[in-house]
């Protein structure tokens, strides 16, 4: 409406400069020369008047259009908001299982969860084609280790343990009986040399007795250091055992839903791995911010968020940012056409965790305030 009232002042100037043209020179005009070329005199001044108003109303056109395009143009300013479209996903608590085909086995033997179950960290999820094999090393890794444990056992509380310890025994027997052959000789009459071969006789058979002793100990602790490398041996061989039958069990990551089954029972696992399980606690809404507005769009920013088909706003923060513009073709108004349009993606929490819902890929609309 200011344009058409300026439009139309500058013609109304228009018109009046014509009327100054005309005025002065009509008295004259009509008393001194014929009808006929007053007219015409008439119709080249009001030609040269409406030139004069176009002239003037379209200078005023072209300076007050651009003057209200730039003032109509949306504002850098703090006030202005920034509006992107998202979409509900959990990039931190999202994983794909595919276990370990290369020690576990190619093809999936047993799976045992299904879609939209909830599943706890640690909890098995699949069975691979090699664990049948890696549970008979298992058993008999344990079977193995078992055997040697006993053998140990005997040694050390067995039949050579005893003779260990009644061997103790006679040693100390034949010791005091040293003690006593000695006593017995310095009260003794007899003659000295018979009494010096007397005890020597009985210190050789304390030192006989001695000398077997250590022999049977020594015998038991080279046997034992034998049978605790075997028994060393075993259990090393059974933790390995049991680490290929591990590696044949597909175990969650995490707490979190079945959200896709992409193998079957009797399938080889394909690139997708078994199952994609997302923990929906570390659900966030990821937002196309244009880059130009990045500026606003950092991180810590305050935003509005809007769930499609749901009035409700939920107010949160931008808590990251990723590194890398991408290219996203945009319509244009005109529908026709379609443009490179730069974003860089932003990731967003709700100030109240329970407001986010639960479902993957729900659409949004994110006003950065």
């Amino acid at each position: 409406m200011g344009l058409a009232r300026r439009v139309t002042a500058a013609f109304g100037m228009g018109l009046g400069f014509l009327d100054d043209i005309a005025l002065p020179d009509r008295t004259e005009s009509m008393a001194g020369q014929a009808p006929a070329r007053v007219a015409q005199q008439r119709r080249l001044k009001w030609g040269a008047g409406l030139t004069a108003a176009l002239c003037v109303a379209a200078g005023l056109a072209l300076w007050i259009i651009p003057s209200q395009q730039s003032s109509g143009a949306p504002s850098n300013g703090s006030t202005e908001l920034v509006t992107s479209r998202g979409y509900t996903d959990a990039p931190a608590g999202t994983a794909l299982i595919a276990g370990d085909p290369w020690s576990g086995g190619a093809v999936l033997l047993e799976l045992r969860v299904k879609n939209d179950q909830k599943v706890k960290r640690g909890e098995v999820i699949a069975v691979l084609s090699n664990y049948p094999q890696a549970d008979v090393s298992v058993r008999t890794a344990e079977a193995e280790l078992e055997k040697v444990e006993r053998q140990r056992e005997t040694m050390v509380s067995g039949y050579r343990a005893t003779a260990i310890s009644l061997q103790e025994i006679a040693v100390k027997t034949m010791a005091e009986q040293v003690k006593l052959k000695t006593l017995e000789l310095t009260r003794s009459d007899g003659p000295p040399d018979v009494k010096q071969l007397q005890l020597e006789m009985a210190r050789t058979n304390l030192e006989r007795g001695q000398a077997m002793l250590r022999v049977m100990k020594e015998s038991l602790a080279t046997d034992l250091a034998e049978i605790d490398a075997d028994l060393k041996a075993s259990r090393s061989g059974l933790d390995n055992a049991r680490t290929r039958r591990e590696q044949a069990l597909v175990r969650s990551p995490l707490d979190g839903i079945v959200v896709q089954v992409y193998a079957r029972p009797g399938e080889r696992i394909g690139p997708n791995g078994i199952v994609k399980i997302v923990d929906m606690k570390q659900m966030r809404v990821i937002a196309d911010v244009d880059e130009q507005h990045m500026d606003r769009a950092h991180v810590g920013a305050k935003v509005e968020v809007t769930f499609r088909g749901s009035a409700n706003t939920y107010p949160g923060k931008i808590s990251r940012v990723l590194p890398i513009v991408r290219r996203m073709q945009r319509t244009e108004p005109d529908g026709g056409s379609t443009t490179d349009a730069p974003v860089v993606q932003v990731e967003i929490k709700l100030d109240n965790p329970a407001d986010m819902p639960e479902i993957l890929g729900r659409e949004a609309k994110v006003t950065v305030l």
